[in-house]
């Protein structure tokens, strides 16, 4: 059953890493050898004397995004590689393949789709897992996390994570950056050049048809970010991990279901580490002011740091005579004026500042720019541990792109957008674009605000006028 395997391949295979990241280019190899390490892992004495203990008849898992790629990438390619070996036996509508191991045992490979990891929960004697085309799997850190994972803890097994890069959703760009600390993860990079089985001559001529982004991606395995996100990735999985400098101040953001049915979010903030997120389904508005008051006395958070979204169910929350001081956040609401324009000068005659003044269309474009700007900063932490909430969070601010119009107004992608997106609302991070309204009140001075000034223009007017008044009295 030998096979040879070139350079970089043989680099990946002789890897003692228990999880292996392999992100490679178009034709590059990448299906002989996870071909050859699935049989090496499930046939041989070695590979299976290394596990937590003896597992006679073990399992082997390959995933593809689909069923169809699974038959169409590694089925095919089994069933070639073991042609005319006696005692091994396929399934052809289960796409399973019986081997005898050099243990005396019996291993079982199985070939499926990410569509259908739900059959895969609670397997036993499972030793090893590959996954292929990892960028292209939706919810994969989910299904890694509760139904995977699980598998190798009980058996010491392994697995080996491989594709090609995908911007829209970069598995394997955040498996990489989460393995830089981990001693048992490895990560590999090899191009399509890197195969010298394929053809040099088309891959010139790839290079010379394809434009540089695709090129950069299919060939050379490298990662293109989407030019116009405002959220950089990298940041957003650092979010979880960042230590920062916290406060004392403790914040509830409170975004509530468009019609009441629907699920209720809290986020519990102490200055800018987001610490807790709870949801409840079905709450009235009654419901939702007994939460808010139960949640302020557990958390110890004034009216002054509670914010609620005001729109549709939530203005009768917001209103509320039992709520009294609490804020009140609609979308809609013009930005707040922080930064003085130097372009506009003051009236000298009444003014010494110049006039505040804003960029952003309305105050949630202010709101999710000044958070893409934190969290690029790695000013923001969130302690959260629910794997489906982590998702959730970098999945909706992900989609986040810069849509302003040309008139001047900052502007992000609509909400609208991002719902028909995700095929939900974006909920959970609607909270953490709501908490910015305090980050951004915080830039006002005492009495900095436009009624403020306005009002202190008025008064100084009013002083100059008197003065003058009793000026001229005196003098006569």
């Amino acid at each position: 059953m030998e096979i040879k395997l070139h350079d970089h391949q043989k680099t990946v295979a002789r890897s003692p890493a228990r999880f292996k990241i392999f992100r490679s280019g178009r034709r590059s190899g990448k299906t002989v050898l996870k071909v050859e390490t699935m049989l090496f892992k499930g046939l041989s004495a070695n590979a299976l004397e290394q596990l937590t203990r003896e597992f006679k008849n073990p399992s082997v898992i390959f995933i593809a995004p689909t069923a169809k790629q699974a038959r169409t990438i590694i089925w095919e390619s089994l069933k070639s590689r073991l042609e005319g070996i006696d005692k091994i036996k396929f399934n052809e509508q289960r796409l399973e393949v019986r081997i005898p191991t050099e243990l005396g045992g019996v291993a079982t490979l199985f070939v499926g789709g990410w569509e259908n990891r739900e059959n895969y929960r609670g397997m036993s004697n499972v030793i090893h897992i590959e996954f292929d085309e990892t960028d292209t799997m939706k919810d994969f850190f989910i299904g890694w996390e509760e139904i995977f994972k699980p598998m190798l803890m009980e058996t010491g097994g392994s697995a080996g994570f491989a594709g090609t890069p995908k911007k829209e959703n970069p598995n394997l760009r955040r498996l990489e950056k989460e393995a830089d600390d981990k001693g048992d993860w490895a990560s590999f990079h090899f191009t399509s050049w890197d195969n010298p089985l394929f053809s040099r001559e088309e891959l010139e001529k790839a290079q010379e048809e394809m434009d540089n982004e695709t090129y950069k991606q299919e060939i050379m395995a490298e990662y293109v970010d989407n030019a116009g996100s405002l959220f950089k990735y990298t940041a957003l999985v650092d979010m979880f991990s960042n230590s920062i400098t916290k406060n004392e101040e403790r914040y509830l953001i409170v975004d509530i279901a468009d019609d009441g049915t629907d699920k209720t979010v809290f986020s519990f903030w102490q200055g800018l580490e987001l610490y807790k997120i709870e949801q409840f389904a079905r709450l009235n508005t009654e419901g939702i002011v007994d939460k808010i008051r139960e949640f302020q006395i557990s958390e110890q958070i004034p009216m002054s740091q509670t914010l609620v979204d005001a729109i549709g169910v939530g203005a009768g929350v917001a209103s509320n005579s039992l709520l009294d001081g609490i804020i009140g956040y609609k979308s809609s609401y013009g930005a707040i004026r922080t930064d003085e324009d130097p372009t506009k000068l003051p009236n000298v005659h009444y003014t010494k500042e110049s006039k505040l003044t804003t960029d952003y269309a309305n105050l949630r474009s202010q709101c999710v720019f000044t958070l893409a700007s934190l969290i690029n900063n790695h000013d923001i932490s969130c302690t959260v541990s629910d794997v489906r909430l982590k998702e959730a969070i970098i999945e909706e601010l992900a989609l986040y792109q810069d849509a302003s119009r040309g008139d001047g107004k900052r502007m992000p992608t609509i909400k609208d957008d991002i719902k028909s997106l995700l095929g939900r609302s974006p909920d959970l991070s609607d909270t953490l674009i709501m908490r910015m309204y305090f980050e951004i009140r915080s830039k006002l001075a005492p009495g900095q605000s436009e009624d403020a000034k306005l009002r202190a223009e008025k008064t100084a007017r009013q002083f100059r006028v008197d003065h003058a008044f009793k000026e001229r009295n005196s003098a006569k």
